[in-house]
């Protein structure tokens, strides 16, 4: 009788919020998902091991891995995660980075991060978009995630539109932890990965607490040569 009841609430709910695809519109039938099969398809995976001698900056990195490149419509997705409330697409990406880059294939991760947002794009926003992300590869990788491991104390432009050096530059003191995590290994999660000036910003603080590994994980990094 539950059963029953459970998969009529569900049918009502599908015809007056129907889970569409955000990028095709077409119906996805797991509701968790936010993307149809077809068109996560469309996704260009790296196929990358760990990346970390083509950073730009890595102190602090002992590895780097991101799922996709960062073309055609994962940047709308990734856009829509940070500017159009969309935290649940956040987490879904998360659970696909888990099956892109298995944990089994890593060294030993005993904890994930995320890497913070400053308070005023915290308000702006409602949420951390990594931290969603976060979320959803916690889940699949069974490893235990804390999201105020590093706090971030300055603001700071928008790495968008920067150059590589300014990059570093905007992002120097701009985090710190009181956090005592000796010989942790921990991956800290970005949405994406350019240079790698955030993650290693992010990283040295951590090795400064007593970190014994750092692993960067990306939803996504743009074609090299930047």
């Amino acid at each position: 009788m539950v059963h029953a009841i459970q998969s009529v609430f569900r049918e009502i709910k599908d015809i007056v919020y129907p889970n569409n695809c955000v990028i095709c519109n077409k119906y996805v039938e797991d509701s968790r998902n936010c993307l149809c099969k077809r068109c996560f398809s469309k996704f260009e995976p790296t196929w990358l091991e760990d990346w970390i001698n083509k950073l730009r900056f890595s102190s602090g990195i002992d590895e780097v891995y991101s799922a996709w490149y960062a073309t055609g419509a994962i940047n709308d997705i990734i856009h829509n995660i940070k500017y159009h409330n969309q935290p649940r697409l956040g987490e879904e990406l998360g659970r696909r980075i888990a099956n892109e880059i298995p944990i089994d294939e890593l060294e030993k991760i005993d904890l994930i991060t995320a890497v913070p947002l400053n308070s005023v794009r915290s308000r702006e926003r409602g949420y951390n978009q990594s931290e969603w992300i976060c979320k959803g590869l916690a889940e699949v990788w069974n490893v235990s995630y804390q999201t105020d491991l590093l706090k971030r104390v300055k603001y700071t432009n928008t790495q968008t539109d920067l150059l590589a050096n300014e990059r570093k530059q905007n992002m120097e003191n701009a985090f710190t932890s009181t956090n005592s995590i000796d010989s942790l290994s921990i991956a800290i999660i970005d949405d994406v990965i350019t240079t790698g000036a955030t993650i290693s910003a992010c990283a040295v603080v951590l090795k400064n607490c007593g970190a014994s590994k750092i692993t960067g994980v990306s939803c996504c990094t743009p074609q090299f040569g930047y």
